[in-house]
């Protein structure tokens, strides 16, 4: 039960750092919109790497090479609206992000860092996916 409750608090801490980055200078609308395309952004990273992986493993570009331009624009949008309803609709984010100030200074410490670190792992899973991948299917 810990770990889904600190996923969930990481997937709301995230959309807390894209909010906030710049707050000033945007409305609430925009803000909200960079918070939800900064957490679709790293989960349509991760999903990449796991089908380059899955391609891989299977042996065949299966997926990539024939549906590659209009699979992952829908793909992404279809993300971008589920993370929309979800933190903005919904008002997960939003509510988070006015509550995080009163969380400990410690537990803010610790969300940030392990945000810092999410996103760190997730460039170096998908730059390592795309190399393997390039290398697996001799691609130049």
């Amino acid at each position: 039960m810990f770990i889904i409750y600190f996923f969930r608090e990481l997937y709301l801490s995230e959309f807390t750092s894209f909010y906030r980055a710049s707050q000033s200078a945007w409305s609430h609308h925009y803000n909200a919109g960079k918070g939800v395309a900064g957490v679709s952004l790293f989960v349509c990273l991760i999903l990449m790497g796991v089908e380059m992986w899955f391609e891989i493993l299977m042996g065949e570009q299966s997926l990539s090479l024939y549906l590659a331009h209009w699979y992952g624009w829908i793909a992404t949008f279809v993300i971008f609206l589920m993370n929309y309803y979800i933190l903005v609709v919904r008002g997960h984010g939003i509510r988070f992000e006015r509550e995080f100030n009163n969380l400990p200074k410690s537990k803010q410490k610790f969300l940030r860092i392990s945000c810092w670190t999410m996103e760190i792992a997730t460039a170096a899973f998908v730059i390592c996916s795309i190399y393997a991948y390039r290398h697996f299917f001799h691609v130049v």
